[in-house]
């Protein structure tokens, strides 16, 4: 990926951490005519998007949405799925532009996240770089609290170590005697609550 067109942005949604795309971002990018907030609200009410399932919603100052707020100030961030479909909706040579690197950034995650855990001393040294770029743009957002900043190598590897334990948290089923202790406390638990 030679020039990065959107910037990507690492989010958790439904339980995942997942990368992911500031949809004003998108919207600038692809030069659409309307307004922000009614394009993208039509946009999810015509195709159909789920909060917390496609995007997550984010005031500007960093809160979620249900930390109340002015809804004007919401930033959508959207998986990499909805944004392709955003782009290619477009049906212009942006969209086709957009669509394409999207495609790539998920060519390129998808490659990262098989490379063997030894990488070349440029590799390293170019991640290394990037991350400090983002520690700094941190840095200089000047935030009420200071930002945990976390050196570039232990980061890549506990986004890493978090994704590959989500999957194999994904992957476990619980035993049916957990189950059956859990109902066997709920029932304890609402008759005594009813015997008040």
């Amino acid at each position: 990926m030679a020039m990065q067109l959107i910037p990507l942005h690492t989010r958790s949604i439904n339980e995942q951490t997942l990368d992911t795309v500031n949809a004003r971002e998108l919207h600038a990018f692809l030069e659409v005519g309307r307004n922000f907030s009614n394009w993208i609200k039509a946009r999810i009410a015509q195709y159909g998007f789920e909060e917390g399932e496609d995007f997550i919603l984010i005031r500007q100052n960093g809160r979620t949405k249900s930390q109340g707020g002015d809804r004007r100030s919401m930033n959508y961030f959207i998986i990499l799925d909805m944004a392709k479909e955003l782009a290619m909706v477009e049906r212009n040579e942006k969209g086709k532009q957009a669509r394409g690197y999207f495609i790539a950034c998920e060519k390129q995650l998808h490659e990262q996240k098989h490379l063997p855990a030894t990488t070349t001393d440029k590799t390293s040294f170019q991640e290394t770089e990037k991350y400090q770029v983002l520690n700094d743009m941190v840095k200089a957002l000047k935030l009420e609290s200071n930002p945990v900043v976390i050196p570039s190598k232990e980061l890549v590897e506990l986004i890493q170590a978090v994704r590959m334990y989500q999957t194999q948290i994904a992957q476990l089923r619980t035993p049916d005697w957990v189950k059956d202790n859990i109902t066997r406390v709920k029932d304890l638990a609402q008759r005594n609550f009813t015997d008040f």
